[in-house]
C-alpha cells in the first residue's frame, strides 16, 4: 500500500426514481489506485440516472468510500480469495512436482483449478449472488478487469457486465474463453486496450478512458508544512522520491541506483520512497533498506511507508520520480504529480508514454536505467525554471485530461450503450473515441 488520500465528494446527490442500479465491485488487496478511483467516479456519478451499490474486499476500503463518498452509497464487505493455487502448501506442492518430469504440471494445476470452482468461485458468487438479488442490480461494473466470479454473477443474473480493465491479464485458453462473456471493456490506457485485444476482445467492445484525478485534492496549493516538520526539510533542500507500492517490478533499486548519482552531483538533496509493500511483509522494503545502505545514502533516503497524506508528501516533492521496469498499466502516480505542478521524469514504458508528452510536461527514461533517470532528475533539480515551466503545464494538461467529471460521463456513455444493448439482445455498440482520454487531442 502506498497510503490514500482522502477524496471528498463536493454533492451527496439522492437517487433518481429512475436510476439505474449498477453493482460496483471492488476487490483489490488494500486501499489502491482502484479504490481512489472508484470512489471518484461515485462521487461524481450522475444519481438521476444510475443508483451506485458497491461490494467492497475490506472493512478500511468500506470505511473509506463512506468518508470520500458519504453514506448515501450502499456497501457490503465480502472478503476476497484468491486462488489456493497461493496458499503456501499448494505451492511447495507444484515445487516439488517439477521435479518429477513423468507427471505432468498441468495435471497438478488443473486439479486445483478444479478444487478453485468449488472451494473458492462458487462460495464467493453464492454470497455476492444474495447481494445483488437484494439490492435489484440491474448492470454490474467490475473495477478491478476480467474475473471469472463476475462473468458467473452477470450470467446468473441475467445482467450485462463492465469491466474496467487496469493491466495485463494471463493469455490463456481459458481466459481467452471467459472474456468473450463480457459486454463491454473499459481499458486504463492504450497500452491496456493492447492487452484485451491480445485476449481476441474485438476493439468494438473496448473503451479507453483513462482513471480520473482528483485535481481539487491533488492541487499546487496544498499544505505540507506538517510533512516539512516532520522530515526536517529546509527550504534550501531539493527533494526528489518515487511514490508508489513497494513491488519489485516498480523499480526502486532503479530509483536508489540514480539516487545516489544525483545526491552525489546534489549537495542539499534528499531521497524519499513513498510506500509500502501490499502485502504487510517487510522483506523487500527491508531489502531496499539495505540496498540505500551499502550504496551509502542510507542517512539522505527516507522511507516514509504506508500514508494516507499522499497530496501532502508529493507536494514535499521537487522532482517525483517513476521508475517501473515493467510497462506500467496506466501510472497514476505520474498524473497525480502533474495535476499538482510538478516536474515528473518517468520509464518510458506503456502508459507513462500516453500520459507525458516528452520535454512539455514532463520527460520519459529508458526504464532499469538509473544513470539517464538521474541525469534528468539532476537536470530538473538545478535547473529550477525548467522544472517549473514543465509544472505549470503538466498541471493543465493533467486538469483537462483526468478531470473526475467527463470521466465520470465518458463512463455513464458505456452504461447506457451497454443497457440498451441488453435490452435490445445484441452486444453493445460501444465506440472507439480518439479524443485526449485515449492519449490524443480532438
Amino acid at each position: 500500500r502506498v497510503g490514500v488520500s482522502l477524496i471528498v465528494s463536493r454533492t451527496h446527490r439522492s437517487e433518481g426514481p429512475g436510476a439505474r442500479k449498477v453493482l460496483f465491485i471492488e476487490n483489490s488487496i488494500g486501499l489502491s489506485g482502484s479504490t481512489m478511483s472508484l470512489c471518484t467516479l461515485l462521487a461524481e456519478l450522475d444519481r438521476n440516472r444510475y443508483a451506485p451499490r458497491v461490494v467492497l474486499s475490506l472493512a478500511n476500503q468500506q470505511e473509506y468510500l463512506a468518508r470520500a463518498v458519504g453514506p448515501s452509497v450502499p456497501t457490503a464487505v465480502l472478503r476476497w480469495r484468491n486462488s489456493l493455487k497461493s496458499t503456501p502448501w499448494i505451492r511447495s506442492l507444484l515445487g516439488r512436482v517439477a521435479s518429477y518430469p513423468r507427471l505432468p504440471r498441468r495435471i497438478v494445476t488443473g486439479g486445483v483449478a478444479a478444487l478453485d470452482v468449488s472451494a473458492v468461485i462458487l462460495p464467493y458468487v453464492r454470497r455476492l449472488y444474495r447481494i445483488a438479488r437484494r439490492w435489484n442490480i440491474e448492470l454490474i461494473h467490475h473495477n478491478n478487469g476480467l474475473d471469472v466470479r463476475a462473468v458467473l454473477l452477470a450470467r446468473w443474473l441475467g445482467v450485462p457486465l463492465i469491466a474496467y480493465q487496469r493491466g495485463t491479464e494471463w493469455n490463456s485458453p481459458t481466459v481467452r474463453y471467459i472474456s468473450r462473456f463480457v459486454d463491454a471493456y473499459v481499458a486504463n490506457s492504450t497500452a491496456t486496450k493492447g492487452v484485451l485485444l491480445g485476449l481476441g476482445v474485438p476493439s468494438e467492445r473496448i473503451e479507453v478512458i483513462y482513471p480520473p484525478i482528483d485535481v481539487e485534492r491533488f492541487h499546487p496549493t496544498v499544505d505540507a508544512a506538517r510533512q516539512r516538520r516532520e522530515f526536517g526539510v529546509v527550504p534550501d533542500d531539493l527533494t526528489f522520491g518515487i511514490p508508489g507500492t513497494l513491488l519489485k517490478w516498480k523499480g526502486h533499486d532503479v530509483f536508489l541506483k540514480a539516487a545516489k548519482l544525483v545526491l552525489e552531483a546534489v549537495a542539499r538533496a534528499k531521497a524519499f520512497v513513498i510506500g509500502e509493500v501490499p502485502d504487510g511483509s517487510t522483506e523487500y522494503r527491508d531489502e531496499l533498506m539495505g540496498l540505500a545502505r551499502d550504496l551509502g545514502i542510507g542517512a539522505r533516503t527516507v522511507f516514509t511507508g504506508f500514508r494516507r497524506d499522499i497530496p501532502e508528501l508529493i507536494q514535499l516533492l521537487d522532482v517525483v520520480v517513476h521508475a517501473s521496469v515493467k510497462p506500467e498499466p496506466f501510472g497514476r502516480v505520474i498524473a497525480e504529480g502533474m495535476a499538482m505542478g510538478k516536474s515528473v521524469v518517468a520509464a518510458m514504458n506503456g502508459g507513462p508514454l500516453e500520459i507525458i508528452q516528452e520535454g512539455q510536461t514532463g520527460f520519459l527514461v529508458p526504464p532499469g536505467d538509473p544513470e539517464k533517470l538521474a541525469h534528468r532528475i539532476i537536470e530538473l533539480l538545478t535547473d529550477r525554471s525548467r522544472a517549473e515551466a514543465l509544472g505549470r503545464q503538466a498541471r493543465q494538461d493533467a486538469a483537462a485530461r483526468f478531470s473526475p467529471g467527463s470521466h465520470a460521463r465518458l463512463v455513464e456513455q458505456v452504461y447506457e450503450n451497454v443497457l440498451m444493448a441488453h435490452r435490445n439482445g445484441d452486444r453493445p455498440p460501444v465506440r472507439e473515441r480518439a479524443t485526449w482520454h485515449a492519449g490524443k487531442r480532438s
